[in-house]
């Protein structure tokens, strides 16, 4: 194990969250992670690895004791409710830091969202902006802040009907004017993960926010060009009107 370095991971039962822990261990990190529901424990075993029952917020400081580094991974991303995202987004994450400040952790690390850079966008973008600020509130110790963009990669649910569409040669995309002029950032899930143990653990990021991506910034006509690559057949761009789109998104 490297020297000093005890992980308390949230969120590891997640997509990404499940990267992160299988990537710490292999680098000989001793991993304590939270989990909320026994029957979502991931298939992860290792002689390194505790998983500690309890949700945020239940015991806080039990869960962080000896901890030298926190990962903060946990999240809202649906609800219907502005006061919904910001009791996890906002209260838990402020809560959570707070306690890692007491239990004498030397570094936080907030996993957050490219959207809280526009929190008018959404709910969602302001509790993600309105989080990082609570915890820059009540945190001293070293703290970087990951502003993920767009997270793919084996295992994700939420993605899985986007790259089902891929499969039959097509890539849906918000329409609207202009369309063609929009860019996106994207980070493959195992990249991300990396970044977090590899650099952010380390230190790399202290006092910094940042958002890595494996492609950060493509047009969404590069986009369908890097899948037809990769395919091996043609993936043509197919624009969704935004009056379907955002009744849809909605309900979602």
């Amino acid at each position: 194990m490297p020297k000093g370095k005890r992980l308390a991971i949230t969120g590891g039962t997640g997509f990404v969250g499940q990267y992160v822990i299988r990537e710490a261990l292999e680098a000989g990190y001793d991993v304590r992670a939270l989990i909320r529901n026994p029957a979502k424990r991931p298939n992860i075993e290792h002689e390194n690895l505790t998983w500690q029952q309890g949700a945020l917020g239940d015991d806080d400081t039990g869960f962080l004791q000896g901890a030298d580094c926190v990962i903060h991974i946990a999240g809202l991303i649906k609800a219907r409710t502005r006061s919904a995202f910001d009791a996890v987004n906002v209260d838990a994450a402020k809560a959570l830091a707070a306690a890692a400040q007491n239990a004498g952790a030397a570094r936080f690390i907030l996993l957050s969202s490219m959207a809280a850079r526009v929190p008018q966008l959404s709910d969602y973008a302001a509790s993600k902006n309105a989080g990082e600020a609570a915890v820059r509130s009540v945190f001293n110790g070293a703290l970087a802040v990951i502003r993920a963009p767009a997270v793919f990669g084996p295992g994700d649910i939420a993605t899985e009907p986007f790259f089902d569409a891929v499969k039959r040669g097509l890539l849906p995309l918000p329409g609207g004017r202009k369309w063609k002029n929009r860019r996106l950032s994207i980070v493959y899930a195992p990249d991300l993960a990396r970044d977090i143990i590899g650099r952010a653990v380390k230190g790399d990021y202290d006092g910094q926010t940042v958002s890595p991506a494996s492609w950060p910034d493509v047009s969404w006509e590069n986009f369908a060009q890097m899948l037809s690559d990769a395919r091996g057949s043609k993936v043509r761009p197919f624009p969704i009107p935004l009056a379907v789109l955002m009744p849809v998104a909605g309900v979602t």
